[in-house]
């Protein structure tokens, strides 16, 4: 059963967690909420673009990994 990892305000960000998190080993789905037809409502009523879902025995492990991300901002990082 999947359940959502994380709530995107963008498409960037949904890819972005996403991505990092397969990097991690963990399999993800991202849904987006939008419909052309809708002009935006559905993103107003579930409060984002989309989700990133993962499978439920992941999710902890997920969780742990985005807090981790979200906690660092780029400026940051050493890349060198």
């Amino acid at each position: 059963m999947l359940k959502r990892a994380y709530l995107a305000q963008d498409e960037f960000s949904a890819i972005t967690i996403a991505e990092m998190l397969k990097g991690h080993g963990i399999e993800t789905l991202v849904r987006r909420f939008e419909t052309t037809w809708l002009d935006g409502l559905p993103k107003l009523m579930e409060g984002g673009w989309g989700e990133v879902l993962v499978e439920e025995d992941n999710f902890d492990r997920a969780q742990d990994y985005i807090q981790e991300f979200l906690s660092h901002p780029a400026a940051d990082l050493d890349i060198d």
